[in-house]
C-alpha cells in the first residue's frame, strides 16, 4: 500500500515512470496515465473529482460549515489520509479557527478549535506563507498537540491556503507513516492550498458583495427613516438598533455632549441585561473617557476587553450590560463632534475595519438626523413660547375689552341717562317753542348715543355668552350688526346643545365676527350661510358666501394674510383647533373651523 501511494504522488515528475505493460519504472521516461486503482495521484479520478469540487465550490453562493465539511471529506478520501483539517483566519486576524475536520473526535475538535496566530503554525504558514512539515518524534516548536494525536499519526503537514499573495488559512494533513512525505506530495498539497484559497476567495468575495449591497440598502432605508422623523427619542432608538444589526453586536449606546462639551449624557441604549438598571440619563465627564478620545481625535476607538479598563463608566457598563468588546465612533456635526455612537459585545472582541467604516457611515446619517431633531425641538419651543405670548396677549386684550365695556355700560351709560332725564324735566316745565325744539332734538341725539354705547359695550364683551351661550350670542351678533342691509345672512344651528368653555365660546364668537366683517368689507356678496354644529366632543363653525372670491394659494405665497385671518389662526392654534380657508375667484369663499371641545355644563346653549 505504501509503494502504490508513493508512485501515485510522484506521477508527473522527472523521476522514474511506470511502464504501461509490466508496471516497471524506466529512467527518463514519461509517466503513463494512472489507473483508478492508484489512490492519491493528482491525475487520478479521485483527485480530478477533488478539483472539480473546488471549482463547483467557487460558484457557490455561500461557504457554510456543511459545505466545508463535505469538501474536507472528499479531500481526505482523494489523498488517502486519515486526518485533514481546514482552518481559516478569523475576522479579527488573531486566531486560526477550525472550520472543518476529518479524523478527529468531537472532543479533539473542541480542544483544537482555535490556534493563536502568534503560534508557530500561524507565524510560518500565515504570516510567512511557508509550509510546515513534521515527521518522526514530536517537534517541540509545534503547538501543544494532544499526546494521543501525536502517538496515532506519525507525520503531518500544514500548507497555507492562499489566494494570490494573501493567506486565508491553513490546510492540515496527517499521515499514517512517520517518514517525511515525498516532495511531489508536498507540491501537490501546495497546489491544492492555492486552489482551495482561490475558491474560498471567490465565494467570500461574492458573500462580501452581497453583504455590502444588503448593508447599503439597509443604510438607505435607515437614512430615509431618520430624515423623515423629527422626534429625537425615536431617532436615537433607530440608530442604536441599526448599529447593533449592522455590526452584529450585542448592544448599542448613543452618548450626546452637553452644550459646553464637558459632559456626556447616555441618551439611548439597547438590550440591557434583564434586571439591570436603566443607565439612560447617566452623565459622566468627557475628560479621561474612551468616548472623550473619540471626540478629541475625531476617530474610532476600539477596546478588545473592557474588563481590563478601570474607568468608572466601563465598570458601570460591565455591571449593567456585561460589556466586553467595544467600538466607539464620533457623531460629527457641522460645528464639530456632538457625541458618540457605541456598540459592544458580551465577549472579548476586536471589531473589524468593516464594522468601523459601517458604523461611521451610520454615525454621519445619525448626526444629521439629530441636528434636524434638535432644530425641530427649538422650533417647537419657539412656537410654544409664541403661543404663551399670544395667550397672554389674548388674555390682556379680552381683559381690556371687558374693562372698557364695563366703563361704557356702568359709568358712561348712567351719566348719559341722567342727562337725558334732566332734559326731559326741562321739557316738562315748559319753555318757548324754539328752546323746546332744541331740547327735543338733544334728547333724540342723546338717546341714540346711549344705544350706540350699549351696542359697543356688548360688542366688546357680549354678556350673553356667559348667560345664554354661543348659539344665542351669534344670533344676536348677526341680527344686530349684519342684518337689515343688502346682505342676507342664513344662520343655522345643529347638533347637541351643550354649554362650551368660556374661552372656546369667545374665540368662536370672535372668529364669526371677523369672518362676517370680512365678507361685508371685501366679498361683495349677497348671501352668507353661517352654520354652527355642536357636539359633545367637537364644535364646527362654517361661514360660506357667494362673493367674488380670491386665490387662496396666492394669498399664502404672497404673504398677504391680514391681521384678522392671522388672529383666527392664532386662536385655533391656542385651542388645538383647525382652520381651513377655501376660495376661488368668482366662486365665493368658505371658512371652516373645527375645534375639540370639553363640555362645561350639559344645559342648553340657547
Amino acid at each position: 500500500m505504501r509503494a502504490a501511494t508513493t508512485v501515485g504522488w510522484q506521477a508527473g515528475t522527472r523521476g522514474p515512470r511506470t511502464s504501461s505493460k509490466a508496471g516497471s519504472r524506466e529512467p527518463g521516461g514519461a509517466s503513463e496515465a494512472p489507473t483508478s486503482t492508484t489512490r492519491g495521484t493528482p491525475l487520478a479520478p479521485g483527485s480530478l473529482a477533488t478539483f472539480a469540487v473546488l471549482l463547483r465550490m467557487a460558484g457557490e453562493a455561500r461557504l457554510g460549515a456543511r459545505r466545508l465539511a463535505g469538501l474536507a471529506s472528499r479531500l481526505a478520501r482523494a489523498l488517502d489520509v486519515p486526518v485533514l483539517t481546514i482552518r481559516l483566519v478569523d475576522p479579527t486576524g488573531r486566531w486560526l479557527d477550525l472550520k472543518a475536520a476529518v479524523g478527529l473526535s468531537k472532543r479533539m475538535r473542541a480542544r483544537l478549535r482555535r490556534i493563536p496566530l502568534e503560534s508557530l503554525v500561524g507565524n510560518e504558514a500565515v504570516r510567512r506563507g511557508r509550509r510546515i512539515v513534521r515527521a518522526g518524534n514530536p517537534d517541540g516548536r509545534l503547538p501543544p498537540w494532544p499526546r494521543s494525536l501525536l502517538r496515532r499519526y506519525g507525520a503531518g503537514a500544514f500548507v497555507p491556503i492562499r489566494s494570490d499573495t494573501k493567506v486565508l488559512g491553513v490546510l492540515g494533513v496527517g499521515f499514517r507513516e512517520s517518514t517525511r512525505p515525498a516532495a511531489a506530495q508536498l507540491r501537490f498539497l501546495d497546489a491544492l492550498g492555492r486552489q482551495l484559497g482561490t475558491a474560498i476567495h471567490v465565494v467570500g468575495a461574492g458573500e462580501s458583495r452581497r453583504e455590502t449591497r444588503s448593508e447599503t440598502r439597509f443604510l438607505r432605508r435607515i437614512a430615509a427613516a431618520l430624515s423623515a422623523n423629527l422626534e429625537l427619542p425615536a431617532i436615537l432608538d433607530m440608530v442604536t438598533s441599526a448599529a447593533q444589526r449592522l455590526t452584529r453586536s450585542r448592544g448599542g449606546l448613543v452618548m450626546l455632549l452637553n452644550r459646553d462639551g464637558t459632559e456626556f449624557e447616555i441618551a439611548s441604549t439597547s438590550r440591557l441585561e434583564e434586571g439591570g438598571s436603566d443607565i439612560r440619563g447617566f452623565r459622566f465627564p468627557v475628560e479621561g473617557s474612551l468616548s472623550g478620545i473619540a471626540v478629541r481625535t475625531g476617530r474610532a476607538v476600539r477596546c478588545r476587553d473592557a474588563t481590563t479598563d478601570r474607568r468608572a463608566l466601563l465598570r458601570a457598563l460591565q455591571q449593567t450590560a456585561n460589556v466586553r468588546g467595544l467600538l466607539i465612533v464620533p457623531l460629527r456635526g457641522d460645528s464639530g463632534v456632538i457625541g458618540t455612537l457605541n456598540v459592544s459585545s458580551s465577549r472579548p472582541r476586536v471589531f473589524s475595519d468593516h464594522d468601523r467604516r459601517t458604523l461611521m457611515q451610520l454615525g454621519d446619517h445619525a448626526s444629521i438626523a439629530i441636528r434636524n431633531a434638535r432644530l425641530f425641538e427649538d422650533v417647537l419651543g419657539h412656537r410654544q413660547l409664541l403661543r404663551q405670548l399670544y395667550s397672554q396677549q389674548y388674555s390682556v386684550l379680552e381683559s381690556e375689552r371687558k374693562r372698557i365695556a364695563h366703563e361704557l355700560h356702568d359709568e358712561m351709560g348712567p351719566t348719559l341717562s341722567a342727562i337725558l332725564i334732566n332734559l326731559q324735566l326741562l321739557k316738562e316745565r315748559g319753555m318757548d317753542t324754539a328752546l323746546d325744539a332744541k331740547v327735543v332734538e338733544t334728547e333724540s341725539l342723546l338717546t341714540g348715543i346711549i344705544e350706540k354705547i350699549r351696542e359697543l359695550a356688548y360688542g366688546l364683551r357680549p354678556p350673553m355668552l356667559e348667560h345664554l351661550g354661543l348659539a344665542e350670542s351669534m344670533k344676536w351678533l348677526i341680527e344686530t350688526y349684519f342684518s337689515g342691509g343688502r346682505l342676507v345672512v342664513d344662520y343655522r344651528v345643529s347638533g347637541s346643545p351643550v354649554r362650551l368653555d368660556s374661552d372656546l365660546a369667545l374665540a368662536l364668537y370672535r372668529i364669526a365676527q371677523e369672518a362676517l366683517t370680512n365678507v361685508v368689507k371685501h366679498a361683495r356678496a349677497a348671501h352668507v350661510k353661517v352654520h354652527l354644529h355642536l357636539a359633545p366632543t367637537s364644535v364646527r363653525l362654517e361661514v360660506r358666501d357667494d362673493g367674488c372670491g380670491f386665490d387662496a394659494t396666492r394669498l399664502g405665497a404672497e404673504r398677504r394674510v391680514g391681521l384678522g385671518l392671522a388672529s383666527m389662526r392664532e386662536r385655533m392654534d391656542h385651542l388645538r383647533g383647525r382652520l381651513e380657508l377655501r376660495s376661488r375667484p368668482g366662486k365665493g369663499s368658505q371658512l371652516v373651523v373645527t375645534c375639540p371641545v370639553e363640555a362645561v355644563d350639559a344645559r342648553a346653549a340657547g
